[in-house]
């Protein structure tokens, strides 16, 4: 590859295209910034998967995690169908007005299981600010595979089309300050930064998307 080029292979210039595909329009009609947060922890009772994560401090107390989401404008909250029973009761004991549940429909993952495969997660949030975008949902239908071209790749990465429509669900804008409380692989990051660096005047459509 030349020292100019972008990508170091043609796999690496599609997974970047298919990270960033689903992003969508950015407004940016000069609001006042705000804070924003999401925060993607082990969910309950599966902190032993990451003990080899660098980040790695065993399970996560969520009472302190959703009181310090709570400080922000705006949060969401990824987890499971089981660790909602234990993320609610929480919500309700802070006194947390606002707060909604919405969900991903990410798909079947057919493991030998006594149980119903589970295709959805929920995500607990509250919005930073009025949703201006019409075509916003909080049930968001998109099936996901592994990054397998990201070396920082952990389980349940989430897929950029996830962080997009995480995003637009918190109505965060450009000039809004986020939060990413547990990193991970950086691609909830990375994908802040596109979403950006994306702006339009809300009648353009980014070239690509």
């Amino acid at each position: 590859a030349g020292r100019d080029a972008k990508h170091c292979s043609k796999a690496c210039r599609q997974a970047h295209w298919r990270f960033y595909r689903h992003r969508g329009p950015v407004v940016d009609r000069g609001a006042t910034a705000l804070r924003v947060a999401y925060a993607d922890p082990p969910y309950p009772g599966k902190a032993g998967l990451y003990r080899g994560h660098r980040d790695y401090g065993g399970e996560v107390d969520h009472r302190d995690l959703i009181a310090r989401l709570a400080t922000y404008d705006g949060w969401a909250l990824s987890t499971s169908s089981e660790g909602l029973l234990l993320v609610l009761p929480i919500v309700a004991e802070l006194g947390l007005a606002g707060v909604r549940v919405a969900s991903w429909h990410r798909g079947e993952r057919k493991v030998p299981s006594g149980s119903p495969w589970v295709g959805w997660e929920p995500v607990v949030y509250r919005g930073a600010r009025r949703v201006d975008d019409a075509g916003v949902s909080d049930a968001f239908d998109f099936v996901a595979r592994p990054r397998l071209s990201d070396p920082e790749r952990v389980i349940g990465a989430k897929p950029a089309a996830f962080c997009f429509w995480l995003f637009r669900l918190l109505g965060a804008r450009p000039g809004d300050t986020f939060a990413d409380m547990f990193p991970g692989s950086g691609g909830v990051s990375r994908a802040w930064g596109h979403y950006v660096a994306s702006r339009v005047d809300g009648a353009t459509r980014p070239r690509g998307t």
